[in-house]
């Protein structure tokens, strides 16, 4: 007599062989996601540099952007004048690192003397660097030199 189908051994064999996978993907798939909302969060804020140097330019109008290390957001802010100085800024946007998944952390942020980077009419501003941490430990280092030339530099867990 042939038979057709399966057992009821084969199907818990395979259901066996898919538990058994799914717990060595999962660690896998939650670091993955991790590292990647590290790199989505320094390709914003590489991002905003470029897009804010290259207003400043085309406006005739500083802008800023302040790094709150503590609460793990940043301001955008835009000169209410035009030309070279400024005495009000207006906020432009407010951006928070857990719009990029939990466990984003800015944990440094230094240009010059303080964690605010200006970028002048002319296209340039401040030297140094910001850096967000993930919890896995990952980190992603945003640095500018005084011309606004952005690189950022990974090391992943």
């Amino acid at each position: 007599m042939d038979q057709k189908g399966f057992s009821l051994v084969e199907l818990l064999m395979v259901v066996a062989i898919v538990v058994i996978a799914a717990g060595v993907a999962i660690p896998y798939l939650t670091r993955y996601t991790q590292n990647n909302n590290l790199r989505n969060a320094a390709r914003a804020i590489s991002g905003d540099f470029f897009e804010y140097k290259s207003k400043a330019i085309a406006e005739y109008k500083r802008y800023r952007i302040i790094f709150d290390t503590a609460n793990d957001n940043y301001t955008i802010e835009q000169c209410d004048a035009t030309g070279a100085t400024c005495a009000a800024y207006s906020i432009v946007a407010t951006r928070a690192m857990s719009a990029f998944g939990t466990g984003i952390d800015i944990t440094a942020a230094g240009f010059g003397a303080n964690p605010t980077i200006n970028f002048q009419t002319r296209g340039t501003t401040e030297a140094g660097s910001v850096t967000v941490q993930n919890s896995r430990g990952s980190t992603a280092t945003i640095t500018t030199n005084i011309t606004g030339k952005t690189y950022v530099q990974y090391v992943i867990q």
